[in-house]
């Protein structure tokens, strides 16, 4: 009888877990608010063209063709551009009232990523490539896939993560890149033609809509973004734990996100 009783307890514990773990499977973590040229998302569920408006989920594998690229606003306000002939992974995406981390993964290609401070949460943004890690708690930054970090705002931490696994702080105006020993180098300032090279390839035009009151329709709840402009934070949006989704065999078998991630339920 005792054993009946504990095995029901546990029933109802588990229940209301287990609901939550996988009504989270069709939740999105960001929109696709600009796109240029032609892009693909990979997912599960298999491979689509990415439009305008096209949801963004865990797990998801976004790809831009020559001349194209894309804008994604994620659900915390963080907004990343990603240049021609990329590939990025959506590796993690956390977001609740006093927690913020995720994991992305640029394959190849380059990306500009821009982090909004939220006063009050605990931060841990990455940016994976296949030499080494990028952490941000506020910034502007531009990201080569082979190993280029370029700060333009705030603070950039780089680290190796083959053969050499120190760490630099990058700071405004400063770019790292990872050397032939997979250590980064010495934050120095950023050449002029290679800021430009990062700027340009980063570009993504973004037509808004004629009308306020449309593009109110388009980002619920959300300060507007601007072609130009940082996405400023408009309210802490209160999301459950989102467990990191595993691409299945046959949609990523070569390119593996660099780090383990492992965020316990």
């Amino acid at each position: 009888m005792l054993r009946r009783i504990l095995l029901m307890l546990n029933i109802f514990v588990l229940i209301p877990w287990a609901t939550s773990v996988f009504s989270q499977e069709d939740e999105s973590v960001g929109i696709v608010t600009a796109v240029n040229g032609q892009a693909t998302v990979i997912s599960a569920e298999g491979s689509e063209a990415v439009e305008k408006g096209t949801r963004v989920f865990l797990g998801d594998r976004f790809e831009t063709g020559d001349d194209s690229g894309l804008k994604i606003l994620f659900n915390d306000d963080s907004l990343i551009s990603l240049g021609a002939n990329a590939t990025l992974e959506i590796t993690e995406f956390v977001y609740t009232p006093t927690k913020r981390k995720s994991l992305s993964n640029l394959v190849k290609g380059k990306l500009k990523g821009i982090i909004q401070k939220i006063p009050g949460v605990e931060t841990d943004i990455e940016f994976a490539t296949p030499n080494a890690v990028a952490g941000i708690k506020g910034t502007e930054l531009y990201i080569d896939a082979l190993g280029i970090f370029y700060t333009h705002e705030g603070e950039t931490y780089v680290r190796g993560i083959l053969k050499c696994p120190r760490e630099v702080v990058v700071n405004a105006g400063q770019f790292s890149e990872i050397l032939q020993d997979g250590c980064p180098s010495v934050p120095a300032p950023i050449p002029p033609e290679l800021q430009n090279e990062l700027i340009e390839g980063t570009e993504v035009e973004e037509e808004a809509p004629e009308d306020e009151d449309s593009r109110k329709a388009e980002y619920p709840g959300k300060e507007l973004p601007g072609k130009e402009t940082t996405p400023a934070y408009s309210q802490l949006i209160s999301a459950p734990l989102v467990q990191p989704a595993n691409l299945l065999p046959g949609v990523n078998p070569q390119n593996k996100a660099p780090v383990d991630v492992i965020v316990n339920p």
